[in-house]
């Protein structure tokens, strides 16, 4: 590539807006529907007209295409991010979107008002897609929403576990010089939640505890691209937004530029054909 060509890749994924980063996310739901939409269908389709809570639902994008073709349901989503709430509400006419964090202690008193609006019981599926990673309290978070599920109800929790993580060819070790600096990088989140996802739902009184689906590969895509696109940019974002925060910072500056300057070899590796990336995901049910 020219030096050109790596400015325009360069601006093209740094200082991302919310905008850009609401459509990495749709990315996100798109592959991820392809690594565990059997899981969801199967979940939705024990009941006629489901009643569904989407903790940490975003713009609601995900959920939205993970119920096409089921006729008839009740949907809340809940999310602490007020802008990704606004735009849920403009955007689907199907559903009630609050803005409420679950790992308060008063959530389920907040929302059981609205479950009987809605004369919702308890809900047979409760989903929690990518929100056990940024969790404090995850045990006490997951005991909250036991408490909401209808008798026979299903909770979904899809999340990340990095230790299942890894590419190939990878001769200059960029991504493994990547994968270490996001395990030291709090502000990522858990990047090791997965694992623990068994132990937390034990201790949060849940039953019937199944790991579904663990790690996607880039060879099950038939574009890959799409894989690059979600799982690396993003990341590029956190660590300029590092940096800026402390600019005095050597080592998040040395980062910063480290990753600004490997981006665009890190993307030209999923163009070839040989190369393979996983990312960890995992997915659980639970009742």
């Amino acid at each position: 590539m020219t030096g050109k060509s790596d400015k325009t890749m360069i601006s093209q994924y740094t200082t991302l807006t919310g905008v850009e980063e609401d459509q990495r996310l749709d990315v996100q739901n798109s592959v991820l529907g392809h690594f565990d939409r059997d899981v969801y269908d199967k979940v939705f389709k024990k009941k006629n007209c489901p009643a569904i809570l989407d903790v940490g639902c975003g713009t609601g994008n995900m959920m939205q295409k993970m119920l096409e073709g089921i006729a008839s349901y009740k949907l809340i989503g809940v999310d602490k991010v007020e802008r990704q709430i606004h735009i849920a509400e403009k955007t689907h006419t199907s559903g009630r979107f609050l803005i409420l964090d679950v790992e308060k202690e008063d959530f389920a008193s907040l929302i059981r008002p609205v479950m009987e609006e809605e004369s919702i019981g308890g809900f047979d599926v409760i989903n929690c897609s990518m929100v056990v990673l940024h969790m404090q309290n995850p045990v006490g978070a997951l005991s909250r929403l036991r408490t909401l599920l209808a008798p026979n109800g299903t909770l979904v929790v899809r999340d990340i576990d990095d230790g299942l993580q890894y590419a190939w060819p990878d001769p200059e070790r960029r991504f493994e010089k990547l994968f270490k600096m996001l395990e030291k990088d709090v502000r990522t989140g858990d990047r090791h939640c997965g694992r623990k996802i068994y132990s937390y739902l034990t201790n949060a009184g849940f039953q019937n505890i199944q790991l579904n689906k663990i790690g996607l590969a880039s060879t099950s895509l038939k574009n890959k691209m799409l894989l690059f696109d979600m799982a690396i940019p993003t990341f590029l974002h956190y660590y300029e937004q590092r940096h800026l925060d402390a600019p005095d910072n050597i080592q998040w500056k040395e980062d910063f530029e480290w990753f600004r300057d490997n981006i665009v070899a890190m993307k030209d590796s999923f163009g070839k054909e040989d190369f393979v990336f996983s990312a960890g995901f995992m997915n659980y049910t639970a009742e």
